[in-house]
This record gives structure tokens, C-alpha cells and sequence, in this order.
């Protein structure tokens, strides 16, 4: 198994550096936008994020909702990884929502091409490529390039000349992680109204009916405590901890309920339970998102459930460590509070204190 990863993952390798040459010989160098954007000229605009992580697809919401605003006679469509791109589907400021597998040339070599294609056809006036601000995106930028759109929009870093022509300098930092992305929006107008800067999840009225009866179902109400456990090894909190944590929930007289990934679940599992703590099945992403609306508070790790909870408006207490709180937690909204634990292990009694505050 570790053979053929590897496999794929030179054949990913060669793919992109074919890609990189083929489109450094192609491209002309893109010429600068003529003049001012006129908002009330703009009919189509694209968002292009080829991301695989949940909680920075839910980071673009504001931004889409400020386009929405900004260009309201426009129609917005967004290209996305496969991965996570789900998340966004009813959400009232997209249009069409365009998928393309993070194996970009896996199965079909001839996917992106004809993807491009159909772009083309739509004959955006604005593209932005809503990559991270510090990280360039070969494959975002070269899709915002090949969409044929007159004003290609991104941050100023690595290739990202070769592909766009406007330009946005990385602004200054400490800044959260929405108005970060808002920027882009802002280059090109100035007067953009600023959304409320909280991601968002929109699920319909049958998905919510599911996931409260799911919730029920598991033997939990509206009191009771949600808790992720798992995150990228620098931002783990320790198993046994949040055990810990579990046993402090369930005696203060509420029900407690695990979410984990794979190598959780089972390490989760291997370990001793207190008696009333549930460990919630594998659920697919939208059932799981509208369970999860379903609690009075979430616990979680620097990680895509955090965001998501906070997109459900689930108060949240949000457990940092090796990540910026500034820049990816919620502390300046009401009903969340961030523990910032950079360079050190966050106790129990501090997230047991953090929580109670939550749920006075």
C-alpha cells in the first residue's frame, strides 16, 4: 500500500511540474486591469480555493457574502477541492458550486482541461483566487488564469504575477483570517461593505430534522456537550485529557459525546470510558455538520469541526496550540472562548473553567 501512495504520489509530482512548464510557455504574461472596476459591469464572478481542509472553505464565507454585496447583479460561482466542497452547498451567495479532485489528473488526466473549458464558456468578468495569503497556489492561480477572466484577482506572492494582473499586497498581520481574505475584495472595491466576519453552514430544514433526531436518538438533549477529539499532531490536546474533561462533564449533570477521526476512535476506544460518555459514529460531512448544531457547546483543537461549530453558531471552546488564535479563533465573538496554549500543555481545569463559563 505504502508502494503505490508513493507511486501516486510522483506521478502527482510529475504532473505538476509538466503543468508549471507547460503553462509558463503558453500564458501570455497577463496584462494590468485597465481603470477602476465598475461594480455595476461585473455579471459573473468566480472564487477559486483548490483547498482540502474544511475550516478554510468555511473561512471564505464572509468573502463570499461581501461579493454577494458588492456586485449584486452578478451571479457567483466557486471552484473547490473535492474534499470538503459540500459544505458550501446552500449557501445563498453561490451560484453554481465546481468540484475538482485534489488528484487533479487521478482518474482522468483530461478532468482539468475540460473543467476549463466549461469556466471559459461562462466568460466570468472577475476572477479571485482566494488561496492562502502565504502560500502561492500553483493550481489556483493557473485555474484563475485559465478561466479567461478580464480581472484576475490574488495576493502578491511567489508566481502569482505569471497568472494575475491585479495584484493585492499581503496585508499587515495580526489580522484575522476572514479579513484577510476580504482584502481581495477591498483591492478592487474600495467601497465593499464589511459582512459580519462568521463563517457560515446552511442546512436545510430536512437535514436539521435528521440531525435532531440523530442527536436524540443517541440519548442526548439541548444541554448536553459535544467534544472533538483530534487535530494535526502540533495541535493535538491529549486523549486522556479530554477523558478528563468527559468525566467533569458528566458529573456536572451533563451528557457527553466524542467525535473522533480514525486513529481516535480507536485509541478512544483501547481506553476506559466513564460510564454515559457516547463515541459517535463515522458520519458523512453534512449529517455530522447538522448533529453537531444539535449541542450546547462544542470542545475542540484548532481544527475544521471548530470552525464549522462556530459556523452552526454552536458556543465554542477552542483549545490552541502551534496555530495563531488571532488569526484563526473566535474570541472576538460572543460565546466562544479561546484558550491560546502556544508553547505549553492547557491543564484540564483550564478548559474545564473555559467551559463552565460557557454554559452558566
Amino acid at each position: 500500500m505504502g508502494i503505490v501512495k508513493e507511486c501516486v504520489k510522483r506521478f502527482e509530482r510529475a504532473c505538476s511540474r509538466t503543468v508549471r512548464a507547460a503553462l509558463r510557455l503558453t500564458l501570455d504574461k497577463p496584462r494590468p486591469a485597465a481603470g477602476r472596476l465598475d461594480p455595476s459591469t461585473v455579471r459573473r464572478v468566480l472564487i477559486v480555493r483548490q483547498d482540502s481542509r474544511l475550516g478554510n472553505l468555511l473561512l471564505l464565507t464572509p468573502l463570499l457574502k461581501g461579493i454577494r454585496n458588492a456586485f449584486s447583479s452578478a451571479e457567483t460561482d466557486i471552484l473547490v477541492s473535492d474534499a470538503y466542497g459540500e459544505i458550501l452547498r446552500h449557501n445563498p451567495d453561490l451560484g453554481r458550486i465546481y468540484v475538482l479532485p485534489k488528484a487533479m489528473f487521478l482518474p482522468d488526466p483530461s478532468l482539468p482541461w475540460r473543467l476549463v473549458r466549461n469556466l471559459r464558456r461562462n466568460s466570468y468578468d472577475l476572477v479571485f483566487d482566494a488561496s492562502a495569503m502565504q502560500a502561492f497556489s500553483l493550481s489556483s492561480a493557473a485555474l484563475a488564469a485559465l478561466s479567461g477572466a478580464e480581472r484576475k484577482v490574488g495576493f502578491d506572492r511567489g508566481d502569482a504575477g505569471l497568472f494575475l494582473n491585479c495584484l493585492v499586497p499581503p496585508p499587515d498581520l495580526p489580522l484575522h483570517e476572514t479579513r484577510i481574505l476580504f482584502s481581495l475584495l477591498r483591492h478592487v472595491a474600495p467601497g465593499a461593505v464589511e459582512p459580519a466576519f462568521t463563517p457560515q453552514c446552511h442546512l436545510t430544514e430536512a437535514e436539521k430534522d435528521e440531525g435532531q433526531r440523530l442527536w436524540a436518538s443517541w440519548g442526548l438533549g439541548a444541554h448536553d456537550v459535544a467534544v472533538f477529539v483530534g487535530a494535526r499532531a502540533e495541535k493535538r490536546w491529549p486523549v486522556e485529557d479530554f477523558l478528563e474533561l468527559a468525566r467533569r462533564i458528566l458529573a456536572a449533570g451533563r451528557r457527553c459525546v466524542f467525535f473522533a477521526g480514525p486513529a481516535e476512535q480507536a485509541l478512544v476506544e483501547r481506553l476506559r470510558q466513564p460510564a454515559g460518555l457516547f463515541l459517535a459514529p463515522p458520519l458523512p460531512l453534512r449529517r455530522f455538520a447538522a448533529v453537531l448544531a444539535q449541542a450546547r457547546a462544542v470542545v475542540t483543537a484548532d481544527t475544521g469541526p471548530m470552525h464549522l461549530a462556530v459556523s452552526l453558531g454552536v458556543p465554542t471552546v477552542e483549545i490552541f496550540q502551534g496555530s495563531e488564535p488571532w488569526r484563526f479563533g473566535y474570541a472576538h465573538l460572543p460565546g466562544h472562548h479561546v484558550i491560546d496554549a502556544e508553547g505549553r500543555r492547557p491543564g484540564v481545569d483550564e478548559v474545564w473553567e473555559s467551559l463552565q463559563g460557557l454554559l452558566r
